[in-house]
């Protein structure tokens, strides 16, 4: 089958291009000083479990004050750390121990709301000059409007009353999280100087949440991807490019792929934006009875549940954009963990991750998913944010003191009924071998398969940045067969996507003779008819 274009050369690479990304959410990764949060010392000193695994960057989840009503997406403070985590000193020297490693940071920067203990937005309610039209303000209530991701009417979602100030305002995502007017060249000045400061820090980039509701033109189609929010990242776009020209953009767009390639306009916008499709295919593949959802987007064409998806996504991403533009993900902290999806099935978790990193783009894998990081239920955002699993200690390894965020009340801890949950779920899973040091002395772990990966793809030219892709659709409809080519060779990607039973099929021609398995570093030799294991990967 005639490949997609890949989107050609540049005569210049960016990191990104060829980078694969690691998601840190900080209160959950690893606790330095005891107190049950987890923080930049904490983070510190597990860097080197980044460096072994192979990863090239960190997106760092927002780790600005916050009243934490939004698990830190609500922001009170752009210029500061919030104080759980440490100090802007404990930040400098993560990042700089990051950056000794050889590895990049991105912050996840939320420009289109604030908190409502933000000043700005206390300002502005006391229509203090400077402020009083720094958010959307309306005298009665839009009628017509809705959530941004729906196409239901309901203005009480999006429009909030202020008794004080006499007015609504508008807030796309809730009441606490009222939304900045960046009409407003005031505002966007304010929003740039955020930008400059972090990047004169040292930062490498930015994961820009929410893009698609920056600048709202009327209710409903008028609440999304707007011509003048596609304006709005251009123009920032280019004030961050002034200061730092290999500083990464990447936008949160949960839409469809057509939609989500017009914010790099042309080159002029984004750098690059998140695939939410890639995810959705794979599980549907792997696990056809896990539910489709967006939170606060759009999903695209439900995926089929045949390998023939694989190469339509990768279709519609080239149709889109080039295929670089796009970061293909599994999951991350606004969607239920991979291993839940997959029903607890470590061997298909093996295949999905073989899916993400012999996938063009800049892959993305959310903490954990290396080591199978699960969680107790479903209905709770918390539940995707759990600690990280380092050992099979009391607390495993997220500290030494036994206290845990989760569970403890308050909105930094646990909210609604479900009580002290992580210490029970941690009983469950203690002693199963799920943590990064019970799966560093496995040879078959999920951890051990995800780094072997790493090195392949980080070993490929045509993995990382391929020229030209090939999909050969052979006679076992089992097998994912896939040639990656570049300027510096080929690559070939083999997959049994079913890790239940072996599976023989048709070798095309050009692939048969004695092949050296970058994974396993063993020779294979490839007949006529060759046989897989089950869910077997090898890279050639």
């Amino acid at each position: 089958m005639a490949a997609p274009n890949a989107g050609g050369r540049d005569m210049t690479l960016k990191w990104w291009q060829t980078a694969v990304i690691y998601q840190i959410y900080p209160r959950s990764f690893a606790d330095g000083n005891g107190d049950g949060i987890g923080d930049f010392p904490g983070m510190t000193a597990r860097l080197d479990h980044l460096r072994d695994l192979g990863v090239d960057a960190i997106w760092l989840s927002p780790h600005f004050p916050s009243p934490f009503k939004d698990c830190g997406y609500d922001i009170t403070d752009y210029s500061n750390v919030a104080p759980e985590y440490g100090s802007i000193d404990d930040f400098v020297a993560f990042l700089d121990a990051a950056h000794a490693r050889g590895i990049r940071v991105i912050l996840d920067l939320v420009l289109n709301h604030v908190s409502d203990q933000h000043p700005w937005f206390q300002a502005s309610v006391k229509r203090v000059k400077g402020y009083e039209d720094a958010f959307v303000w309306r005298k009665t209530r839009p009628e017509g409007w809705g959530q941004a991701w729906s196409d239901t009417p309901a203005p009480e979602k999006v429009w909030h009353w202020n008794a004080e100030r006499g007015a609504y305002y508008y807030g796309a995502f809730d009441a606490s999280q009222p939304d900045l007017d960046l009409r407003n060249p005031a505002v966007a000045g304010e929003l740039d100087a955020v930008a400059a400061f972090w990047l004169k820090k040292g930062v490498d980039g930015f994961r820009l949440d929410a893009v698609r509701y920056a600048i709202e033109t009327g209710p409903l189609s008028g609440q999304a991807d707007t011509p003048e929010t596609i304006a709005f990242w251009t123009a920032f776009a280019k004030k961050v490019r002034a200061i730092d020209p290999d500083a990464l953009l990447i936008g949160e767009a949960w839409a469809p792929l057509e939609t989500v390639g017009r914010y790099r306009n042309g080159g002029q916008g984004l750098d690059a934006a998140f695939d939410f499709d890639f995810g959705e295919t794979v599980i549907a593949l792997l696990n056809p009875q896990s539910e489709r959802r967006a939170d606060f987007g759009t999903l695209g064409t439900p995926a089929s549940r045949r390998r023939e998806a694989l190469w339509a996504n990768l279709q519609a991403r080239a149709a889109a954009a080039p295929l670089s533009y796009f970061a293909p993900f599994l999951s991350n902290h606004d969607q239920n963990r991979l291993l839940q999806r997959l029903g607890g099935d470590v061997a298909k978790a093996k295949v999905a991750a073989s899916l993400l990193l012999t996938s063009p783009g800049t892959p993305f894998l959310y903490y954990g998913e290396e080591i199978g990081l699960s969680q107790p239920k479903v209905g709770e955002d918390r539940y995707r944010r759990a600690p990280m699993q380092w050992d099979d200690g009391k607390t495993a390894g997220f500290n030494a003191t036994g206290k845990v965020w989760t569970d403890r009340s308050g909105a930094g801890g646990y909210r609604g009924p479900q009580g002290a949950w992580w210490g029970r779920y941690w009983k469950t899973q203690r002693g199963t071998g799920a943590n990064v040091a019970a799966e560093d002395a496995k040879p078959d772990s999920l951890l051990r398969h995800y780094r072997a990966l790493l090195a392949a793809r980080n070993a490929s030219p045509a993995l990382r940045r391929p020229d030209a892709l090939r999909w050969y659709p052979v006679d076992a409809t089992d097998v994912w067969l896939l040639q990656a080519t570049s300027g510096a060779g080929e690559t070939w990607v083999l997959i049994n996507l079913d890790p239940a039973k072996p599976v023989e099929f048709g070798v095309p021609p050009e692939l048969q003779g004695e092949r050296r398995d970058r994974l396993r570093d063993a020779t294979k030799r490839l007949g006529e008819r060759f046989t897989l294991q089950p869910g077997e990967t090898l890279v050639f």
